[in-house]
């Protein structure tokens, strides 16, 4: 039997989680990319960030982050505005609808998680994460 390949197997793993999670946001008519923005805001200081920042933290284009963030406003989930010591840099804050739909679906990866790594023991899933950040600090 030939092994598995990683890259396969870690694919395989992301398409499951992307599809559970996808499906679990459409209630709130959300996609991964637009949670993602909630969550990178719900960490920041003062849950704010300029437009620049957040394209740098999700590594996406400038055109694609204005466009999840025009989305994203018009639900109500964030509110855009510039930057009182700059008035060409424009800033975004998460509102407390947006705050409420990012808790949300935090538990939810948290119950995914949890059900994602039952079949592994503790000392195993301990093992499993520290692997996993080592092959992904190699890309950094």
């Amino acid at each position: 039997m030939k092994e598995e390949r990683c890259a396969v197997l870690i694919r395989q793993i992301h398409t499951e989680l992307e599809k559970n999670a996808n499906n679990t946001l459409r209630q709130d008519d959300l996609t991964m990319s637009q949670i993602s923005v909630l969550i990178e805001l719900e960490k920041a200081v003062d849950k704010q960030l300029e437009l620049k920042r957040l394209e740098q933290s999700l590594h996406v284009a400038q055109s694609t982050a204005a466009g999840i963030v025009r989305r994203l406003e018009q639900k109500g989930f964030i509110e855009g505005f510039t930057s009182p010591e700059d008035k060409r840099v424009k800033m975004v804050r998460i509102t407390p609808e947006g705050l409420s739909c990012c808790r949300k679906a935090e538990a939810n990866a948290q119950k995914v998680e949890t059900d994602l790594t039952a079949v592994l023991t503790d000392t195993e899933r301990a093992i499993l994460v520290s692997l996993l950040q080592k092959v992904r600090d190699s890309f950094l």
